[in-house]
């Protein structure tokens, strides 16, 4: 049994290492990193959310005027409206399994 699974997990993981690592390249011109797997380029992003590219931080504090784009205030609203809204849809829901529609 322990045999078993064994092969199994590692019969699992065979797509992982299947898989190319993506080259990193950075456009000389811009000086924004890419990831390459492949023909095609995908923008490679700081942990932040902003991409990697050396004037990414200076054009997006130009642009939020000093003030932050999106505040925890804004957060807990939209949280709080999604949450409202997944009770509504439960409700329906048991609305419609109750006359048997559902």
């Amino acid at each position: 049994m322990r045999t078993l699974i064994l092969v199994v997990s590692l019969l699992s993981t065979t797509p992982v290492l299947a898989q190319d690592t993506p080259a990193i390249w950075r456009d000389p011109e811009s000086g924004c990193t890419y990831f390459r797997l492949g023909d095609p380029l995908s923008l490679r992003f700081q942990r932040d959310g902003l991409p990697d590219c050396p004037d990414a931080r200076h054009e997006t504090s130009l642009l939020s005027n000093g003030q932050a784009a999106v505040s925890r205030d804004d957060v807990r609203d939209v949280t709080r409206a999604i949450e409202g809204l997944s009770r509504r849809l439960d409700d329906l829901r048991r609305e419609y399994e109750r006359r048997g529609r559902f």
